[in-house]
């Protein structure tokens, strides 16, 4: 009986929920968060500028504004991987 009672407390403390990692509200608001932000705010309102300009018939145009949205993103990316 106590050997079943030790593998139900094995399995107890197996399965407890994991402690949550979430960042404090008051942390990551540094100046590298507040850019990324700016990034991923340029590089959806660019994206949407290209797709208009591509589904408008103007491909060429579009694929370049694209691929000056991809570079905000890489910019983003690239700070997200300094932090």
């Amino acid at each position: 009986m106590e050997e079943i009672d030790n593998i139900a407390e094995e399995e107890v403390a197996i399965a407890k929920r994991p402690e949550r990692h979430h960042r404090k509200p008051d942390e990551g608001k540094g100046v590298l968060f507040i850019l990324r932000q700016v990034f991923n705010v340029l590089f959806m309102v660019v994206g949407v500028i290209g797709a208009y300009l591509y589904f408008k018939g103007n491909d060429a145009m579009g694929i370049v504004v694209f691929v000056i949205a991809m570079a905000f993103k890489m910019a983003e990316c690239a700070l997200r991987i300094k932090k």
